[in-house]
């Protein structure tokens, strides 16, 4: 671990600000790096080549201590330099997420009240063209892409380093930093207004326990507009590790297999694909057989590997948990690449079966929990303290509470302190100090966290009844058949589900479905979820079980309005889009009351 890292223990203040960060980049390591992939080959840029262009550019930028600064793009390395160009320069630079409309953006820009903006491409810079009329404070536009972008990185005569590398070191930690516009599942977006202190109070305190070498990698998956992401970015920094940026999501499989990281941060989605490719492939009664008895065999050494001491098992626990890393395990690790061994999960609650199927076959996966709001980590499963299910323990500089109705309510230097131009929102969000996440949760004797569901999502049946759909969705998505499910319900007699089939393994078990709509109405087809659906409510309350289901022929997209950028589903979308097969599933005569 690089000896700068050190400073990071409990009630330390370590780094002050993000500029401070930046101030080590001119002598990284050699391992530090930015990668994307162009025209099918990896271009990288040094830790000290990407600090000379963060120092060119930020030596032309127009826009004044104080402004606001919009980055419209991809995760890629021009997204970082940008970034730490604004920061250098004292500007609070605003993300966009690239998969938004032009009117989307537009009001992003407009409420940030951005002089600029910095784009990805011709297409993301037309998007902003088209709106530019309802954008009078925005000066100018710059893409990646252009003559203009690079001009701007070339060496400038006369910028001197040393006032450069003053004003770096003169950032204070109250400055605003950025300003990351939530993604907004339910109403409009608002503005996070996010400090300097609030990101390095986290970055301080989430990276204690994790063991980095001078040689880490990490496949960027995620966009950068996340928090999440841009979190890890930072920590790459911290680290000296090299950043690969994947091309796309679609790509991500072949990037593992290509790059080979130490590190992979990312939602539960690719985790429950990984999960249900490795049941699909089990296809025949005796791949089934087999698959069924690794994870047993592997089950039963999971302690031993959650405490770090899978060598010292017992040797009846370990020779068969061997044997089933030989036949199952290995295949699976060498799909993710190889060599990872720092695995985190969050954005969505990942669920305790898929936590346990992945540790069975020898790879632990650390759930971690946070908001935008608080910078973004409030607790993680990390090494020491791991317990699937759960969120891990909360970070040593958080304070937590639970009010009457369960809600977890949290303190600490990393929350943030307004929301952009709402006083009576930020008001709301909070209750005597204490910032409310909206997630409902408890702790356990250990003192190990878990969110049980968001409070606005809790099902409320017309028997009184209460169902958190979230634990429920995710029991369905584990045998592999289910990509994404919706529980319904909100006032009526009982639960439903909205189910995406997963059709390559429907496939593989022996149904040809060329036609999904078509499909949808099979008896054959229907009869195989009914069986998924039947497993599912036998582990339920009564109350809980779900009563109806409809298949839908297409997966949800961002481009429907049906996923957030952050692939979280967005449930009145849902609803709204899927009114009338709801309605026809409860016009149905029914199964009684939910009691």
């Amino acid at each position: 671990m690089p000896a700068r890292a050190h400073w990071a223990s409990p009630g330390d203040p370590g780094l002050v600000s993000l500029n401070h960060l930046l101030l080590w980049q001119r002598d990284a390591a050699p391992n530090r790096c930015l990668a994307a992939k162009r025209e099918g080959r990896w271009w990288r840029a040094s830790g000290a080549e990407c600090f000379a262009q963060i120092r060119a550019l930020a030596s032309r930028l127009d826009a004044r201590p104080g402004d606001r600064v919009a980055i419209l793009s991809e995760s890629r390395p021009e997204w970082l330099i940008a970034d730490f160009a604004c920061l250098a320069s004292g500007v609070a630079d605003v993300p966009v997420y690239p998969t938004l409309t032009a009117e989307q953006a537009a009001f992003i820009l407009r409420d940030s009240r951005a002089v600029g903006a910095f784009v990805s491409t011709a297409e993301q810079l037309a998007k902003l063209e088209s709106v530019r009329a309802s954008l009078p404070e925005l000066r100018w536009l710059c893409c990646f892409e252009s003559q203009e972008w690079h001009a701007l990185l070339a060496p400038a005569p006369g910028a001197g380093e040393a006032g450069f590398m003053a004003r770096l070191q003169a950032t204070r930690g109250e400055q605003l930093a950025t300003l990351i516009y939530t993604s907004g599942t339910t109403g409009r977006p608002k503005g996070v207004r996010l400090t300097h202190a609030n990101l390095c109070a986290n970055l301080n305190a989430s990276t204690m326990d994790f063991h980095f070498s001078d040689q880490e990698l990490r496949l960027s998956i995620l966009p950068l507009a996340h928090i999440t992401e841009r979190h890890l970015a930072y920590v790459d920094m911290l680290y000296d590790a090299a950043t690969y940026f994947a091309t796309s999501f679609d790509t991500v499989a072949a990037d593992l297999i290509e790059v080979r990281p130490t590190v992979l941060v990312s939602v539960p989605r690719l985790f429950e694909k990984v999960a249900a490719a490795v049941r699909a492939q089990a296809h025949g009664g005796l791949q089934r057989r087999v698959l069924a008895w690794a994870l047993a065999a592997g089950g039963r050494l999971s302690p031993y590997r959650l405490a770090g001491t899978a060598a010292s098992a017992p040797a009846r626990l370990r020779w068969p948990a061997a044997l089933a890393d030989a036949l199952v395990g290995r295949k699976l690790q060498a799909k993710l690449g190889g060599r990872l061994d720092k695995i985190i999960a969050g954005g969505a609650p990942l669920g305790k079966d898929l936590a346990e199927f992945f540790l069975a076959l020898g790879i632990v996966v650390d759930e971690g929990y946070g908001l935008t709001e608080t910078s973004p980590v409030i607790a993680l499963n990390r090494p020491g303290a791991r317990r699937p299910g759960s969120i891990g323990r909360p970070l040593p500089n958080v304070e937590i509470t639970f009010a009457p109705d369960g809600e977890l309510r949290v303190r600490g230097p990393a929350v943030f302190a307004a929301y952009e131009g709402l006083p009576g929102e930020t008001a709301a969000a909070f209750d005597d100090g204490w910032f409310k996440t909206g997630d409902i949760g408890r702790q356990d004797a250990d003192g190990f966290l878990y969110i049980t569901d968001r409070k606005k999502d809790l099902i409320k049946t017309s028997g009184g009844k209460f169902i958190a759909p979230q634990p429920i969705e995710a029991q369905l998505k584990l045998g592999g058949l289910i990509a994404e499910a919706v529980l319904v319900g909100d006032g009526r007699n009982y639960a439903s589900a909205l189910l995406v089939p997963n059709w390559d393994a429907v496939a593989a078990r022996g149904l040809a479905c060329p036609d999904r709509a078509a499909a949808c109405r099979r008896d054959d087809v229907r009869a195989l979820f009914a069986a998924e659906v039947a497993a599912v409510n036998a582990r339920l309350a009564r109350f809980e079980t779900i009563k109806r289901f409809a298949l839908l022929p297409e997966p949800f997209t961002i481009a429907s309005g049906e996923l957030t950028p952050t692939i979280k589903v967005r449930r009145r979308a849902v609803e709204q889009r899927y009114a009338a097969l709801i309605a026809a599933m409860y016009a149905e005569p029914g199964p009684g009351r939910d009691g």
